[in-house]
């Protein structure tokens, strides 16, 4: 198989099946030992070898396939911003944070305070997610850290507060 990257390569692939993940086709496929993933549309061309190989009964699609996107979002998480949430705060990060990150502020989030509220690092993408995070949890969201995030957030409220006046 020949395979678009920055350059072209060429790869004698395993191949164990397809996965369609938002629109995109990915190949999984064995290379040596190593099982790795292909986006379809960058295989330039495809030349049967004639060998044949004996599939690997341990294998699981599904389990690689989540494990390889878990991954993929952790190399994303290049930043980190401290955060105090509710309760409520803290519910409802799962419905607007990566998987992953979700479990990483969920795990360093400190014992709450008397009013329930926990103190946490959540990793994010860049400060302009991170921003669209806390605004989507509104006043269940607290930012600690960067002081410019903080600083954002608490513009945005003070334009919302007038538009609600």
């Amino acid at each position: 198989m020949r395979y678009r990257r920055h350059d072209e390569v060429t790869r004698t692939v395993e191949p164990y099946g397809l996965v369609l993940k938002n629109g995109v086709w990915y190949l999984v496929g064995k290379v040596g030992e190593d099982f790795r993933s292909y986006r379809a549309d960058r295989v330039t061309s495809v030349e049967p070898t004639g060998d044949t190989f004996e599939r690997d009964p341990a294998f699981d699609l599904p389990s690689f396939w989540a494990a390889r996107a878990a991954e993929f979002v952790r190399q994303m998480l290049r930043e980190t911003i401290t955060i105090r949430l509710s309760p409520e705060g803290l519910r409802q990060l799962r419905f607007v944070a990566e998987a992953v990150a979700v479990r990483a502020a969920t795990d360093a989030a400190k014992e709450p305070d008397p009013e329930g509220w926990v103190e946490t690092q959540l990793p994010v993408e860049s400060m302009d997610v991170a921003y669209s995070y806390v605004v989507r949890l509104g006043p269940d969201a607290e930012v600690l850290d960067p002081p410019d995030l903080r600083a954002r957030v608490a513009a945005a409220a003070e334009r919302m507060r007038n538009l609600y006046r």
